[in-house]
């Protein structure tokens, strides 16, 4: 039965060869475009049982091949991509570490087909802390060499216990770090602030703690004035705003704290006025100068908690005296002090007149 089958087979494939030559044949004549669209439509293997059963059969011999290949023992070379985890945190590496390994391994079929589809998804991770037993954090040095063939069990055992790894390439793996510091550095809060009508921020916007020891090469900080909070956005606040943010990341840099409370002060304000004297600057004992007016009117804004305590001696204006001497028929008045919790401050009038007095 089986030996009839298979000289069916046979027949079936020699028949097919028959038509290929004879196709071929005939299209290389003229033509051969046009001869293989017509061939085709000539064809009909969905009516011609024959073919349909040499198909399978050759697709049932093929699964056989292939799953008695897999299971066979083999000895080839494999490339792994590898990510580095738990480097030390009390120091910087300087130099490229490799992004793949080149491994010679050998395994049955299965297990390494397993292995080249797995490692499309998840690359390998090297931790360094376990794989070298932590020596690079406690040991004073900058620069560490390690054979490849010390990492062979444990790179085995995280890829397959039933795959063996002969070789790995490259066959040393440098660590070189650069020099650590420290060093106390000022935080910069970083907000965008949008008030509500009749509302302004009525004073310094701070950062608790307003500085933060920072960790990493000394070249890094050498050149560092300050550390940045994460970007803040606030919207429509009528309200002193109280909030946590992170510090902004920086490469090769570690915060011994992560974030701050930054305190913005905010509250309703109110516009005042008050007549303040004006001063004449550089002036010589022996010259009188009579302004006219002696006062000007200052109009400014103030929050609504320390309006009752704005006195005109608070503020200092004047002219001077040098304006005089260069025969300037008005002066202009300038703000010598001011509170510095006021805001859009105006004086008016801007310039005045003088006189010289005998």
């Amino acid at each position: 039965m089986v030996n009839s089958f298979l000289t069916w087979c046979l027949r079936v494939k020699f028949i097919l060869f028959r038509q290929l030559l004879f196709f071929i044949f005939d299209a290389v004549k003229t033509n051969w475009v046009y001869h293989i669209a017509s061939y085709l439509k000539r064809v009909y293997f969905k009516n011609d049982r024959r073919v349909v059963a040499y198909l399978i059969c050759v697709g049932i011999a093929t699964g056989f091949w292939f799953l008695n290949a897999l299971n066979k023992t083999y000895t080839v070379k494999m490339t792994i991509p590898v990510t580095y985890t738990n480097l030390p945190n009390n120091k910087t590496l300087e130099n490229q570490l490799p992004d793949q390994f080149d491994l010679t391994i050998k395994s049955h079929g299965f297990n390494i087909l397993r292995q080249q589809v797995s490692s499309l998804f998840s690359p390998f991770e090297f931790n360094v802390k376990e794989m070298t037993d932590n020596r690079m954090m406690v040991s004073k040095r900058s620069s560490f060499a390690f054979p490849s063939r010390q990492f062979l069990t444990e790179l085995s055992n995280q890829l397959s216990s039933e795959m063996d790894i002969l070789s790995m390439s490259p066959d040393t793996l440098f660590f070189k770090f650069g020099q650590m510091g420290h060093k106390l550095v000022k935080v910069k809060p970083r907000v965008q602030v949008s008030l509500k009508k009749q509302y302004q921020i009525s004073g310094d916007i701070q950062a608790n703690p307003d500085s933060v020891m920072v960790n990493g090469p000394q070249s890094i900080l050498d050149t560092m004035h300050f550390v940045m909070t994460d970007l803040q956005k606030f919207n429509a606040v009528d309200e002193p705003i109280k909030t946590t943010v992170p510090l902004s990341e920086i490469k090769e840099v570690f915060f011994e704290t992560q974030q701050v409370v930054i305190n913005i002060p905010v509250e309703e304000y109110t516009e005042a006025q008050l007549s303040v004297p004006v001063t004449v600057k550089e002036k010589s004992s022996e010259v009188n100068v009579k302004l006219f007016p002696e006062k000007v009117k200052v109009t400014f804004k103030v929050g609504l908690s320390r309006f009752q305590e704005i006195r005109p001696e608070d503020f200092k204006l004047a002219v001077t005296y040098s304006d005089i001497n260069q025969g300037k028929q008005r002066l202009k008045v300038m703000p010598e002090s001011i509170p510095a919790y006021l805001y859009d401050l105006k004086i008016a009038p801007e310039e005045i007149e003088y006189l010289i007095q005998n």
